[in-house]
């Protein structure tokens, strides 16, 4: 009977012990040498941050190596720079030449050297079929590896010959702007004006839409809570488009002084794509690119730094958007690069690539920096941004929701 007895107590024991340690919290530390817990502002040293299911629940100063009875796993960053994953608000991952099969093979491709090179989230502004929302999918679920993705799904525009799904008249606006979004788009992208090489994008060139079909679009978008993205090069669509409430104008080649001081007002995001003009320059002195087209693109060219730069001295929202699918994808931080070579200060480059980012995803709660309750999304580059740009190219750890993706 005493035997009977001390068995079913070991059992129990045994039991209450197995989920004891089944319960026991698993926390990750990093030990993070210098840290830029919120760009824009000073860094800090030696600093541990604690991460549990996903997310940032502390940042303390000094290393730690235990946290009560919980399952530690120390993760050595002191002697790199440390700081949250940055984000890129204008990229194009599932859109390539071929049918749905074509758009995946690349957007899985185009994802993964994303996230290798540090950028945690992206803003897709046009893809060219439903593949998109599929890649975000498998990414969530954890079957792809990749960024997180918010999805504007197609780009809507005017005519059906390349420039998006349509929209003529009213009611075909309407519609489709309710198809994107049953469908799973995250932002409506919509092509305000025509693409920037073609002779339409100069500065007096007109908006693709009438009044009627911004409305039309914006009201929809409005009912259902949908953020509104404009490619816009001409004065007149920038004009156009901050009157129906736009939070981002993409490209913004001609804005005038007028519009950003509206944009600042309203804070609408300005995201340059400064990116694509490395391409540019190489198309210009490409002898086999048409002589007109080349003197429309070093128009570009010239007049681009001195627009991103006005923009910044007035105060207007700016947002990393590389145009990644005409500018190279996996070389994202060239738009953080060029913001640097034109005078924008280091620490506020990197701003506009994390916390800025954020503010125009309407996610500051969730992700933009190292800080208690947001996603731990977190990179480290060896060297220091903040004195040399080009070292954000030195990706050396990626974090993603508290999973380590690149070690």
């Amino acid at each position: 009977m005493k035997i009977f007895s001390l068995t079913i107590m070991l059992a129990v024991f045994g039991f209450f012990n197995a989920v004891a340690q089944e319960e026991m919290p698993k926390i990750t530390i990093i030990h993070a040498g210098t840290l830029l817990a919120v760009a824009g502002e000073n860094t800090l040293s030696e600093q541990s941050i604690i991460i549990e299911d996903g997310k940032v629940t502390d940042v303390v100063a000094s290393y730690l190596d235990e946290m009560g009875d919980a399952e530690v796993t120390v993760i050595d960053l002191s002697d790199k720079f440390v700081m949250a994953g940055m984000m890129d608000m204008h990229v194009h991952l599932a859109s390539s030449g071929g049918n749905a099969a074509d758009h995946a093979l690349a957007g899985v491709k185009n994802g993964y050297v994303t996230l290798m090179a540090g950028f945690t989230t992206v803003r897709d502004l046009g893809a060219t079929d439903d593949t998109i929302f599929k890649l975000r999918k498998a990414i969530n679920d954890g079957d792809v590896i990749g960024p997180r993705i918010y999805s504007a799904g197609t780009i809507i525009g005017v005519g059906s010959r390349g420039n998006g799904v349509d929209c003529n008249g009213v009611e075909s606006c309407r519609r489709t702007t309710r198809d994107m979004i049953i469908g799973g788009a995250d932002w409506i992208k919509i092509y305000s004006s025509c693409s920037g090489t073609q002779p339409c994008a100069h500065k007096d060139g007109s908006p693709m839409f009438f009044d009627d079909e911004m409305e039309a679009i914006t009201q929809v978008a409005k009912k259902y809570n949908i953020p509104v993205a404009a490619h816009s090069h001409p004065t007149a669509s920038g004009i156009q488009v901050l009157n129906y409430g736009v939070k981002s104008i993409e490209h913004g080649t001609h804005l005038n002084t007028a519009s950003m001081e509206r944009m600042k007002k309203d804070h609408v995001y300005y995201i340059p794509t400064f990116s694509v003009m490395d391409r540019l320059d190489r198309l210009v002195n490409d002898p086999a690119t048409d002589p007109a087209r080349a003197k429309r693109m070093q128009g570009t060219l010239d007049n681009n730094p001195r627009q991103i730069m006005k923009a910044y001295e007035m105060g207007v929202p700016i947002a990393v958007g590389t145009d990644a699918g005409v500018a190279p994808h996996g070389k994202n931080y060239r738009e953080v690069e060029k913001y640097v070579e034109i005078g924008i200060l280091n620490n506020d480059a990197l701003k506009m690539a994390t916390v800025n980012t954020a503010d125009l995803l309407g996610k500051s709660d969730m992700l933009g920096s190292i800080e208690k309750g947001k996603y731990a999304d977190i990179i480290a580059v060896t060297g220091n941004p903040l004195v040399e740009i080009t070292d954000i190219e030195n990706i050396v750890f990626v974090m993603k929701e508290g999973r380590v993706y690149k070690d």
